[in-house]
C-alpha cells in the first residue's frame, strides 16, 4: 500500500461518509423511502381496483401518507446521496493515488 496524499485523503473521505451515513440518518430515511414508495405502489393498486367508495378513500389516504413520507424524510434523503457522493469520492482518491501510474514528486 502506498501512503501518499491521495490515499490518506481517499481514507478519510470514506470515513467520512460512512460516519455521516449513521451520524446524519440517512440510514433510517432509505428505510422510510422504501416504505413511502411500498405506501404509493399499494396505494395506487388499490385505487384501479376499488369497487367503492370507502376503499378508494382508504387507498387514497395510504397514497397521501406515503407522499408525506417522502417530503418529510427529503432532506436525510439528500444527506445520504452527499454521504454516498463521499464515500465514492474517497474510494476514487484511494484508487487513483495507489495505482503505478501515479507518482508525487516535491522538486
Amino acid at each position: 500500500m502506498k501512503w501518499n496524499g491521495r490515499s490518506i485523503g481517499g481514507i478519510a473521505l470514506i470515513l467520512l461518509g460512512v460516519c455521516s451515513v449513521f451520524i446524519w440518518g440517512a440510514l433510517w430515511a432509505l428505510i422510510s423511502y422504501a416504505l413511502a414508495f411500498a405506501l404509493l405502489f399499494f396505494g395506487f393498486r388499490f385505487w384501479r381496483e376499488a369497487d367503492n367508495l370507502f376503499k378508494q378513500i382508504c387507498s387514497g389516504l395510504g397514497m397521501l401518507a406515503g407522499l408525506l413520507l417522502l417530503l418529510y424524510w427529503l432532506p436525510k434523503f439528500i444527506a445520504l446521496l452527499v454521504a454516498t457522493a463521499m464515500i465514492l469520492g474517497g474510494w476514487w482518491l484511494y484508487r487513483t493515488g495507489q495505482s503505478a501510474g501515479y507518482s508525487y514528486r516535491v522538486k
